[in-house]
């Protein structure tokens, strides 16, 4: 039995080894962001959970600003991208560029950087293909929009849970919400290059306000992401995902403002904007149909979005990292200041919208 022990410990040790240094462990995220905002005005931290431990950044808190903005990050342990982007975004808010002074000025926001941190710091220990929570149970397939235990052929198989709201986790996020009743949503995940408005429970596509969150991902698109598919979820994708994050932050909530943002892809490189079609060059190698970059991208960015789930059970954990996570230091700045930088332009664009709504 010891010998076990000590050889369960050794793989551990030897796995975790595989972390980089840039990246942060769970307990770090909290004390840098602690230290981040000691001499950042407006901005507090604050424990919202005590198992698992969360904890929510705010600014502005209760100051009556005229517009509302909640952040959910790492809702899927191994997207271990998303919680790092939101520690940059707080970073950030001590900034005094143009940008952020506009956030301070018009918003009070709410986020939780890190929404999974058990099974992140699984994910920290060399489980890096490990996506559910620590009792098994998908966070975003957990919540009560369209939630569903069962699931018809369009559906992809995922964890639910055995009801909705079962994890403490999205009884967390349900609860702020409800508090704090936001005008704009987002929840930041990576696995593919997407722009997601709802539904993702279903292919059909919403009326509401959905002109408005499209011409603030077209813009986001054509500065941030060129490669992003954009649109709502269920209909890009061609999956079908129930009780999700976004679906009932808009449709239960009544939240005007709803997106998923999808902001890392293995397979992608957005900085050179060169298709890297590697996942598929063995499946076209044998499909008598000759498809085309345009056709393999798409694919790409269908079966590799967060929302599809796509298998990693036969993925090397050093293989679903890279699936998901940049892997050298450059990549990694790369893409937390661009998603950060994506995020604060989605706000303040829908604070204009708003000004003109109330104007008119």
């Amino acid at each position: 039995m010891k010998n076990f022990i000590l050889l369960a410990l050794i793989i551990t040790i030897v796995q975790s080894l595989g972390f980089p240094s840039f990246y942060h462990r769970s307990s770090d995220i909290h004390v840098e962001i602690a230290q981040a905002i000691q001499n950042c005005e407006g901005v507090e931290l604050e424990m919202v959970r005590d198992y698992p431990k969360l904890s929510m950044v705010t600014l502005n808190k209760n100051q009556n600003k005229p517009n509302k903005g909640f952040v959910i990050f790492g809702e899927h342990a191994r997207e271990l991208i998303s919680p790092e982007t939101g520690l940059h975004f707080v970073k950030k808010l001590c900034n005094q560029n143009e940008d952020m002074k506009s956030i301070k000025d018009n918003y009070e926001l709410r986020m939780i950087v890190n929404v999974n941190p058990l099974s992140r710091e699984k994910v920290e220990s060399g489980d890096f293909c490990k996506r559910e929570n620590e009792n098994g149970v998908d966070l975003n397939r957990n919540y009560k929009s369209h939630w569903s235990k069962d699931h018809d052929p369009e559906m992809v198989r995922t964890a639910p849970g055995p009801f909705a709201f079962s994890e403490a986790e999205t009884q967390t996020v349900r609860d702020e919400l409800k508090k704090f009743s936001p005008h704009v949503f987002f929840s930041i995940h990576s696995g593919t290059l997407a722009l997601f408005t709802p539904y993702a429970y279903s292919k059909e596509q919403p009326t509401e306000n959905i002109s408005n969150m499209m011409q603030i991902l077209t813009e986001v698109k054509e500065k941030h992401c060129e490669t992003c598919k954009m649109g709502s979820c269920g209909h890009e994708i061609g999956y079908l995902s129930p009780g999700t994050s976004m679906d009932y932050a808009y449709d239960d909530l009544k939240i005007p403002y709803s997106f998923t943002f999808e902001i890392y892809h293995g397979g992608l490189d957005i900085r050179t904007k060169k298709h890297a079609l590697k996942f598929l060059e063995v499946q076209s190698s044998h499909n008598k149909h000759r498809i085309t970059d345009e056709e393999k991208l798409d694919q790409l960015l269908r079966d590799h979005s967060c929302f599809a789930t796509t298998s990693t059970k036969e993925m090397p954990p050093d293989e679903c990292f890279k699936y998901f996570n940049p892997e050298d230091k450059d990549q990694y700045d790369f893409y937390v200041e661009n998603w950060s930088q994506a995020i604060t332009l989605s706000l303040n664009r829908v604070a204009e919208q708003r000004q003109t709504q109330q104007q008119s």
